[in-house]
């Protein structure tokens, strides 16, 4: 498997354009940052999420580069769900006792602007916590503060097996 892997590695690499080899670099620091713990899930590694809580409100972060892009070189609706997706979800997970998960449900997102600039950020914020669910509002902002989608998602909570 190693030999292979490398022998894909070397001809992408011979055959890179220089925005090809951004990316490149920007998966290999991903995959760098989940080993090193400092992302949980691979898609935080490779879209280099940073958090931030502040005030009961969770902040997630990506820079804007090649691998966030479309074929109209903006943000990708994909990549803007998943963002809003996952701080929406980091805080319905933060929320919960030991022992206890969260997972989505329902995702709605408004696309309200082109992702474009150098970071997107996503907000967010609890609406409801119940027994079984959690229901949160999200918003991504460029990095002019111009509102790039607003989201809602509902959050299942359950018991985690030991």
């Amino acid at each position: 498997m190693k030999q292979k892997v490398q022998e894909l590695f070397n001809e992408c690499v011979l055959e890179a354009t220089d925005e090809d080899l951004l990316i490149m670099k920007q998966l290999l620091e991903g995959i760098q940052r989940k080993k090193r713990s400092e992302n949980a899930s691979i898609i935080g590694g490779i879209f280099a999420m940073d958090r931030i809580m502040r005030d009961g409100k969770l902040e997630i972060s990506i820079p804007i580069t090649p691998v966030t892009h479309n074929s109209l070189e903006i943000v990708h609706g994909g990549v803007t769900a998943t963002l809003v997706d996952t701080a929406m979800g980091t805080l319905a997970n933060m929320l919960l006792p030991e022992g206890y998960g969260a997972v989505t449900t329902n995702l709605n997102v408004h696309y309200l602007a082109p992702g474009v600039g150098e970071r997107l950020t996503a907000h967010a914020t609890v609406v409801h916590q119940g027994s079984k669910t959690i229901v949160v509002d999200g918003k991504v902002e460029s990095s002019d503060g111009k509102i790039v989608a607003h989201s809602t998602g509902s959050f299942f909570i359950f018991k985690k097996k030991q």
